[in-house]
């Protein structure tokens, strides 16, 4: 199969095993956030195999002018990884109760203290604004309580409530949950680049002139996207029953993502601009 091919099996899969809880009641109240996350990875995986179709740039030309935006599908890309990322330290690695209810508290105070030294410009959102607060504070307290809060200098407690979780390093996160060093190091290096804008990126996006090389270069970044989205299958079929079963109604798409999840942890990456991938040996898939 293309790579397009591929892919289009498993954001299909991806689509179905966030689907499939729709409607599901868990008495884990984390779980409807880790779902939300999985839309959101679905959505962005979605979003670059359209832009692999390409783009047309309004031009002053009778047909414009069709382009392959590399630049855009890494960034997407990088975001796919953090989405994934994001996902397993919260919902899939096998942490204590404790460490699991500090780390879910202070992801949500992150993003909810953007809002705390706001002045609403619309009356309307006075009340929202001060709901918002009042979460802020439950957030706070939730986190207070914890083990793991309280094991912290009071340096790093007081940037946690203050919103800023303790920072890890990429290459760290990445290989915690699943990818091979190697693969790890050059994901880091690669993507960032396109991220930051620095010169790698630049000198990229010049040497890609050809139709052919911008595809080339969004296929190897597919790839990318196709481990996070294997990863984030099998996680969903080893936790929820309903997810299990839209992976089972789907053998094809299932095996596709045990290859991929095994690329991931092995390093089977050849090269940061390079779109082949060797399949490991022995996984059944042809």
């Amino acid at each position: 199969m293309t790579t397009q091919e591929e892919y289009l099996l498993l954001l299909d899969l991806t689509y179905h095993v966030a689907q499939s809880l729709k409607g599901s009641t868990y008495p884990d109240p984390f779980f409807y956030d880790c779902n939300k996350l999985a839309l959101k990875l679905f959505y962005h995986a979605a979003t670059i195999y359209w832009l692999r179709q390409g783009s047309k740039a309004l031009v002053p030309e009778p047909d414009g002018a069709l382009f392959f935006d590399v630049a855009s599908v890494a960034v997407i890309t990088r975001t796919v990884l953090e989405t994934y990322l994001t996902m397993f330290e919260l919902f899939f690695e096998q942490i204590s109760d404790d460490e699991r209810e500090f780390r879910h508290a202070s992801w949500m105070l992150e993003g909810l203290v953007i809002r705390e030294n706001l002045v609403p410009l619309d009356p309307t959102l006075v009340e929202k604004m001060a709901q918002s607060q009042l979460e802020i504070e439950k957030l706070r307290a939730r986190i207070k309580k914890t083990d793991a809060y309280q094991l912290l200098s009071e340096k790093q407690k007081k940037a946690v409530i203050a919103g800023h979780s303790p920072s890890k390093r990429f290459e760290d996160r990445i290989k915690v949950a699943g990818f091979a060093p190697k693969t790890a190091r050059r994901m880091n290096q690669y993507l960032s680049s396109y991220v930051h804008s620095d010169g790698l990126s630049a000198i990229q996006l010049m040497d890609s002139k050809s139709r052919y090389d911008q595809q080339d270069h969004i296929e190897s970044l597919m790839c990318r996207v196709m481990m996070a989205m294997a990863k984030m299958i099998l996680e969903y079929k080893r936790l929820f029953p309903p997810a299990e079963a839209a992976c089972l109604a789907r053998p094809k798409n299932l095996e596709l993502a045990m290859v991929w999840s095994e690329i991931a942890r092995r390093d089977q990456l050849q090269g940061d601009e390079d779109s082949s991938y060797e399949r490991p040996p022995n996984i059944g898939y042809a």
